[in-house]
This record gives C-alpha cells, structure tokens and sequence, in this order.
C-alpha cells in the first residue's frame, strides 16, 4: 500500500442461484464505474465484514441473506485507494433482488463472467469461479 493511498474495507456477496451469478453495475460516475461487480459495500467503523454485507444486501439489493460463507480475502492497491474486499458466498435469501439504488443488477450464468469487465480488484474472484 503506498503512502498516499487508504485502506477501505468493503463486503461484496457471490449470490449463487443454481449456475447463476447476480452482479450490479457501478454508476458510471464512481470510481470503476460502468464495470460489473459482485454486490456489496464498504465496511462501517466498528462493523464485522459479514454484518457490512447483510446490511448492504438489504439496502442495495432489498433481499435479507442467509448463512453468507467466507469464499476469499482480496487487497488491492489501485493507487490512489487500496481495498480490501471480502468475498461471501450467498446460496440462501429472501426476496428477489432489484437495484434500490438505481443500479443495473442482473444474473449472468458462469460462462457469460468471461466476457464482461469487471474492476481489477474482482478478477482474481472471477478467474476463481470460472476454474
């Protein structure tokens, strides 16, 4: 992490139906925006990652998860900001998944992540998911 950079904590949900694998858009004005990702947010202070993502499936995706499973562990410098993402598999929740926050949200079946742009700090995930 180089001096100029902070550290940001986000949760981002691999919500699995079957063969399937749903990824929001980023708004075109955030940073990577325009390029899909698995849903999420960042990390409150004095909030647990898997607390951050329940939260952030509830108020982006208006869905309430179940038992979120620890998949990876991502730190990634872009250079002017390093994250550190933790990814949870999601196989279980209620309600059906729509942008609450105006965001394009989708389901892809595994094949279709190669040919979709996702931000750097995700390819290792992808690139997991498609072995």
């Amino acid at each position: 992490m180089n001096e100029s950079s902070s550290l940001i904590q986000v949760a981002a949900a691999i919500i699995r139906d079957d063969e399937r694998i749903l990824l929001a858009k980023r708004p075109l004005d955030k940073h990577q925006g325009g390029k899909w990702e698995f849903p999420g947010g960042k990390v409150d202070t004095n909030e647990l990652a898997v607390e951050a993502l329940k939260r952030e499936c509830e108020e982006e995706l208006g869905i309430e998860i179940s038992s979120p499973c620890l998949y990876e562990v991502i730190d990634h410098d872009y250079g002017d900001k390093h994250v550190r993402i933790s990814f949870y598999t999601v196989e279980r929740f209620t309600g059906e998944p729509e942008g609450k926050e105006g965001q394009e949200v989708k389901w892809f079946s595994l094949h279709q992540l190669s040919s979709l742009e996702f931000p750097q700090a995700n390819q290792h995930v992808v690139a997991r998911l498609l072995s």
